[in-house]
């Protein structure tokens, strides 16, 4: 049976890679204050591995997906330019090696279906406050669950799967919202419902053969 509630989202950033992400963007804020920004001149919204390892710490990921949704700075300013330059270390305590975090240049949030209310689900990370030229979102569990339903790798199942675990997401929310994104997308629209009935569906077979 699926909750009555989902579990409220809390972002924990004090992970090793958690730390690795703040530092990443931290380094952009440096470069807009020197600038003189005015305070949410640049805004950002963090989807991927990334953004699942701050709701679940589920997995490790190297990759940052993330979009600038709004732009605002009077200069010309190339912030994947910035962030590409230097990718940022960290210390993997599961592997026990040394990692890095890249800025992943190519991606967009046009790669798969998206709702149009992912923004105002999505939630600010607290290193970046209203004051801070740079404001940073992550993406509500359901949109990023949403978001890799066309690529559906092993990798982007096993992600929504621990979401869905974890009590964030609730099955009736990411069927309804999933197919709402599913209708305005512009990519082929059979994958990614097929997809998403043959996740829920083995999501909830476990509950359904307890229950029986």
């Amino acid at each position: 049976m699926d909750r009555l509630n989902a579990t409220p989202p809390h972002l924990n950033t004090q992970s090793d890679l958690g730390q690795a992400l703040i530092s990443m963007f931290k380094s952009v804020e440096a470069e807009m204050v020197q600038e003189q920004a005015g305070s949410g001149a640049l805004k950002i919204i963090i989807f991927g591995g990334c953004a699942v390892h701050l709701y679940t710490h589920h997995r490790v990921s190297v990759d940052v997906d993330a979009e600038c949704y709004e732009n605002s700075l009077a200069e010309p300013f190339d912030l994947q330019a910035l962030l590409a330059e230097v990718p940022q270390a960290f210390f993997d305590a599961q592997s026990g090696r040394m990692l890095e975090l890249h800025y992943d240049l190519h991606y967009t949030t046009t790669f798969g279906p998206i709702h149009e209310d992912y923004l105002e689900r999505s939630l600010p990370l607290a290193e970046f406050p209203e004051t801070s030229p740079l404001h940073i979102r992550i993406a509500a569990p359901v949109d990023i669950a949403i978001s890799k339903l066309a690529r559906a790798s092993e990798q982007d199942l096993s992600d929504i799967h621990a979401l869905l675990r974890s009590g964030l997401i609730l099955t009736t929310d990411l069927r309804r919202l999933a197919l709402e994104a599913i209708d305005v997308y512009v990519g082929s629209k059979e994958p990614p419902t097929t997809v998403l009935t043959n996740l829920l569906q083995d999501f909830l077979e476990p509950e359904d053969g307890e229950a029986s």
